[in-house]
């Protein structure tokens, strides 16, 4: 099981990186693109098209770190008020939550990609090409979630420590003296 854990780590630090190299490439690309028509140069065909699918690609290669990282989108100021048996017990169903909802997302996107595949789907617009080529970052970043996510409910399941959460000092309207 360390094994697998150790694998997906790098993983996730790979499509991090790709996710951020995807964005580094998408901003260079349209400052290109704007330079170039500042001095009357042609566009550069199909860049647009990249730029959505750069969006989809880093979007999808982020989501793993984020959740390693504990910086997905929660609800840290209820998490904060709920004492830390329940903060536990709301942690341990959350990451539950997600285990269930990439291994669905995973085993729906990996059959639409075969199906793709095998019929030999293409995408038409200024590029053309197969659509399993888009098609496998949603199996891998759902295989990925649903490790990242096991492996945080196994370190949560052998931690004696309870559950931490920052309280919410950074929502407007909330006094020091009213916090848990």
């Amino acid at each position: 099981m360390r094994a697998i854990f150790w694998l997906n780590g790098w993983l996730v630090r790979i499509l991090c990186v790709l996710a951020v190299a995807a964005i580094v490439a998408m901003t260079l690309g349209i400052s290109t693109e704007v330079i170039m028509r500042i001095f009357g140069l042609p566009s550069i065909v199909g860049l647009i098209e990249l730029t959505e699918y750069g969006l989809f690609i880093s979007t999808f290669f982020a989501a793993p770190y984020l959740l390693r990282k504990n910086e997905h989108i929660r609800v840290d100021i209820l998490m904060s008020r709920a004492d830390k048996a329940t903060a536990r017990v709301v942690e341990f169903g959350v990451l539950l939550c997600i285990v269930a909802i990439s291994v669905i997302t995973g085993l729906v996107a990996t059959a639409v990609m075969v199906a793709n595949a095998r019929n030999g789907t293409l995408i038409f617009k200024d590029l053309v090409f197969p659509q399993w080529w888009l098609d496998w970052i949603i199996p891998l970043t759902s295989l990925s979630l649903t490790i990242q996510a096991i492996e945080l409910m196994v370190t949560l399941w052998n931690s004696s420590e309870p559950v931490s959460h920052d309280p919410a000092e950074h929502v407007a309207g909330i006094q020091p003296e009213e916090m848990p």
